[in-house]
């Protein structure tokens, strides 16, 4: 008999962090899963990816490309909210996203800004 698939927690604790470029005052909105009560430490892995991604694998996006740019000792992080859910806090990020404009949000809200490094190519 095969294993059952169990349905996936929705009660979870999502931490709303908020990154701010020091030298440009750029801001970016994102979410992570928080572990436990340890939101801060959450907040910090998450960051750890961000890093990562820009600098090791080189992936293509405003905020990385900002990253690479400044170098990552350059952000101010802090947390914006704490809220239970996957969904709600996923939509409070968007409405984050709507009411502030973030610069470095602007991939994956339907409105992708024009990277320097495409713009360079044209």
């Amino acid at each position: 008999m095969p294993p059952r698939k169990r349905k996936g927690r929705s009660d979870r604790n999502h931490v709303v962090y908020r990154l701010t470029c020091t030298q440009t005052g750029e801001t970016y909105f994102g979410v992570t899963v928080a572990r436990s009560r340890a939101y801060k430490k959450s907040m910090l892995a998450r960051w750890k990816h961000h890093v990562r991604n820009a600098l090791v694998y080189d992936k293509q996006t405003v905020l990385y490309d900002r990253l690479r740019e400044v170098g990552p000792g350059a952000w101010k992080l802090e947390i914006v909210a704490v809220i239970r859910g996957k969904q709600p806090a996923h939509d409070y990020e968007r409405l984050l996203i709507q009411e502030h404009g973030p610069e470095l949000n602007m991939e994956g809200m339907r409105r992708k800004k024009q990277r320097v490094s495409d713009a360079k190519a044209s």
